[in-house]
């Protein structure tokens, strides 16, 4: 069912109008059957009643035209006299043709005191000689008739209306009148009916629904693609309602810019008012007596100072005025495989073949130094592995840590939440490291996943 359903707007739009235009068809072409078969029927009844009325009265007037076995009186249909009535209970009576017959009877001025109606698939044999309507389509068809435009084809004989009528002395006179089967002309016209509207439906609502998806399309690329800074807004088009959605969403996205430039003026500010007092602090610093203490306040201002450094790269990341190049991958983490192992620590990369990406170089580098920095930090170790996986690279940073436990691996991008509870940058830093390789892989169109190792780590 799902595969059924559509995906976008229109085609959801055009699938529940055509579901529904079918649907409201269906139920019209059954009433319309059912009231062309009632139509057959009353008309096959009509023939009837008037066939037993106008036999009776030329009987009554005893005029040898229409005389037991004239050709008028085959032509008209014989009436079966019997002293019962041919129409017995256990047929299908129809009840409200009964009622009309005896209308009828009563406004032709016949007069029973009992009427019977049945219909019958299948005539008894009894009353074969006592048919009326069954040769009206052959007789249409003739060459006469049909050069003059009359039906093409005879209609088929579908049952029986068999009419029992009581006169007054008891006798009962009965007729069968053939129901003429439903003709493909019928068909033909609900078919062509269904297809008009469908046409007059469908191909209006296509035109809607894409003057009303494609301004809807175009916002929905501009929000993916939405970059703080940019000054070109979405042309508003479409129907009102979405002019208005793509004038709220121009206007959301220049707030959200300005706020983003404030935020960034404010952030240079404070970098700029922190990090000179910072650098006066250290020349003081320098001229403390006691080695010692002199080396505690150097790793404290430094601390500060690679806090506020996260926090405004942090805060400038997508905002990055570094153009993206085309980068050897592998080079960069050899680089910075020896980085690390320049300083001692155990570090390893299986070198591969070359993956190239176009990324911006400089904060790639910092999201890795981030990584392979927590694993040696927690892991003692780094293993360093590059995939290529469709039009993605897969960088693993593997260590031999305690891991993390499951339920708390989405909080560790939190920033300045740490695995480790110290703020001392010797062990574990601020708590941004995560926090801004994560940002930094989004903003590459990437993501970070944390995973414990079946071995541990």
């Amino acid at each position: 069912m799902k595969k059924l359903w559509p995906n976008s707007l229109v085609g959801q739009l055009l699938l529940v109008v055509a579901a529904m235009l079918l649907l409201a068809q269906a139920i019209n072409s059954f009433l319309l059957f059912r009231g062309a078969q009632n139509q057959n029927l009353i008309e096959a009844s009509t023939v009837a009643v008037s066939r037993i009325a106008y036999g009776l009265e030329r009987q009554a007037q005893d005029r040898p035209a229409f005389r037991e076995g004239s050709m008028r009186a085959r032509r008209w249909g014989r009436l079966k006299y019997s002293g019962h009535s041919v129409v017995t209970d256990d047929m299908d009576r129809l009840p409200e043709l009964e009622m009309r017959a005896g209308q009828a009877f009563s406004n032709m001025g016949a007069g029973f005191s009992d009427i019977r109606a049945a219909y019958l698939t299948e005539l008894m044999p009894d009353m074969t000689g006592y048919l009326v309507g069954s040769n009206r389509g052959t007789r249409r068809n003739g060459p006469i008739n049909r050069s003059l435009g009359g039906r093409p084809s005879p209609r088929e004989t579908r049952g029986f209306i068999v009419i029992s009528a009581q006169q007054a002395d008891g006798q009962w006179v009965s007729l069968a009148s053939a129901v003429q089967g439903r003709t493909p002309l019928l068909v033909r016209s609900l078919l062509l009916q269904t297809i008009t509207i469908y046409l007059l439906m469908l191909i209006p609502l296509i035109l809607l629904g894409r003057y009303i998806s494609r301004p809807l399309k175009s916002l929905t690329a501009k929000a993916n693609t939405f970059q703080p800074g940019e000054t070109e807004a979405l042309a508003e088009q479409g129907p009102p309602d979405t002019r208005e959605l793509i004038r709220a969403f121009n206007d959301m996205s220049g707030r959200v810019t300005n706020m983003i430039g404030e935020k960034d003026v404010m952030l240079g500010a404070i970098g700029h008012d922190l990090r000179t007092p910072l650098a006066a602090l250290r020349v003081r610093v320098e001229s403390v007596e006691d080695d010692f203490e002199r080396e505690r306040m150097i790793a404290g201002i430094e601390d500060i100072d690679h806090m506020l450094d996260d926090i405004l790269s942090l805060a400038r990341v997508g905002r990055s005025k570094e153009q993206s190049d085309t980068v050897d991958v592998r080079s960069l983490i050899e680089t910075i495989v020896d980085e690390f192992t320049d300083l001692g620590h155990d570090v390893r990369y299986q070198r591969g073949e070359k993956q190239t990406a176009s990324i911006r170089e400089t904060l790639v580098r910092r999201a890795l130094r981030n990584l392979v920095g927590n694993a040696i930090l927690y892991g003692k170790s780094a293993d360093i592995a590059l995939q290529k996986s469709g039009d993605r690279l897969l960088i693993s940073v593997d260590d031999d840590g305690p891991g993390i436990p499951n339920d708390e691996m989405e909080t560790m991008f939190e920033p300045f939440l740490r695995g480790e509870s110290s703020r001392n940058r010797a062990t574990g830093g601020s708590g941004l490291g995560l926090t801004l390789a994560r940002a930094i892989a989004r903003d590459h169109g990437g993501d970070i996943i944390l995973k414990n190792r079946e071995s541990g780590g």
